[in-house]
């Protein structure tokens, strides 16, 4: 058996794990990237007709972009959870109407994608096909998203996708109790492998405190936020703590919030939740658009790094305003508005320079493991378990696997490239 990492090798995004046997092949997640001009970067090329199965972690672009391409002429069975599919199928055609001329595959490879797909329950195991065995577990990352135990060839394979084993107020931390304390090897991310995340009640007291401070100053708050999984924590955080002003919640948040209200058994707590829902306002066209700023009020909006969509449209319009605030409660890439504005308090938009005068603050809302969890994490496995740490930045993980290595967990493999193939013996 041999384990290729076709992406998400020594980078954070695009991951994809092929694990190889002499009979057959198991592609775990098959993500994209994208670059500084926002094309989609995608991992190594695998053949369709080299795979017994997919299986996809979570909806996330990172992890599940690339998988239409493989559907343009065949039929690879895909298994995910209900809600991951779902959430996939409008991720791809929003990313279609947005980067469509970039991308190798149309509306049609999406519903072959779909027509493909095979519904995973946590914690029953599924025969995959040529003697593999798998088994998803609520990973605690966003809605649906899973962790994978693999049997295959009398090996065990533990896959994480992201995961997070911290409560929020979307999802229970992941299920980690669920997993085998000695697995062959464990293919895990480790994006966070340098940074431990702060105190989550600390963390919405700060935030709760400041959306406030703006309200009461007559003010309104712009939230940029990832549509999937951090748009619905921030409402929940804003409800669950008693802000009484408008919420207005824009773009593919809308859908994404409809889809995820659908499964209240995955949620954390599906009675916050619904009333949440309940109280937000839903932007569903220009003219609410227009007036949602004029008194004081929250609005949640993609894109989380201000690059586009809705919360473009937010930031240019209440930027210039001294009682408005400006939020971030999502990682901003280089090169993005989102970056800039909080490095240099200006953004460069469309050729022309918004300087901010708004209160701008960052908040730390990860839905990632941090690296206390990702150290206590490992060390659940037993020394002699292989440590696999993909969709993380070498020199940033480099540190832990030291102090790991110093605890008696040296069998930790840091990959640098794409294409890199491991054996196991």
């Amino acid at each position: 058996m041999r384990i290729k990492l076709l992406g998400g090798a020594g980078e954070v995004g695009r991951l994809a794990v092929l694990i190889k046997t002499a009979s057959s092949g198991l592609l775990l997640d098959y993500g994209v990237s994208f670059d500084a001009q926002d094309r989609p970067v995608f991992p190594l090329h695998v053949r369709p007709k080299d795979l017994s199965a997919v299986f996809l972690s979570h909806a996330h672009l990172d992890h599940s972009g690339a998988l239409p391409f493989l559907y343009i002429s065949t039929r690879t069975p895909l298994y995910s959870t209900p809600l991951t599919m779902e959430l996939s199928d409008l991720m791809y055609t929003d990313a279609i109407k947005l980067s469509g001329y970039y991308l190798p595959y149309t509306l049609e490879e999406v519903k072959e994608t779909m027509s493909s797909a095979i519904p995973l329950t946590y914690g029953e195991p599924v025969d995959v096909g040529n003697g593999i065995s798998l088994t998803a577990y609520n990973a605690g990352h966003i809605p649906g998203s899973a962790l994978a135990v693999i049997e295959v060839e009398g090996r065990v394979v533990v896959f994480t996708g992201d995961f997070n084993t911290v409560d929020t107020n979307l999802l229970r931390g992941a299920d980690v109790y669920n997993l085998p304390k000695n697995p062959d090897v464990v293919i895990m991310e480790a994006t966070y492998a340098s940074a431990n995340h702060p105190p989550r009640d600390k963390l919405e007291k700060e935030f709760v405190q400041s959306v406030k401070e703006v309200l009461e100053g007559g003010g309104s708050v712009l939230i940029p936020s990832f549509a999937l999984g951090r748009a619905q924590e921030i409402l929940l955080t804003l409800v669950k703590h008693g802000v009484e002003y408008p919420i207005y919640v824009d773009g593919l948040a809308r859908q994404i919030n409809q889809i995820v209200g659908r499964y209240p058994h995955l949620l954390k707590d599906p009675s916050l939740y619904k009333k949440a829902l309940d109280v937000s306002i839903e932007v569903p066209n220009t003219y609410v658009r227009k007036g949602a700023a004029e008194e004081p009020s929250v609005i949640i909006a993609p894109a989380g790094m201000i690059k586009g969509g809705a919360a473009l449209f937010y930031f240019k319009k209440m930027a210039g305003n001294r009682k408005n605030g400006v939020f971030l409660p999502s990682f901003q890439a280089p090169n993005t508005p989102g970056f800039q504005i909080l490095s240099k308090g200006y953004a460069i938009v469309d050729g022309a320079v918004i300087k901010v005068e708004a209160r701008l603050e960052w908040f730390d809302f990860s839905a990632h493991a941090g690296r206390g969890e990702l150290e206590a994490f490992i060390k659940r496995f037993s020394p002699e378990t292989k440590i696999i740490l993909v969709h993380t930045d070498p020199a940033t993980a480099a540190p832990l696997v030291k102090k790991l290595g110093e605890d008696g967990y040296d069998n930790i493999y840091l990959p640098t490239t794409p294409g890199e193939e491991l054996g196991l013996q």
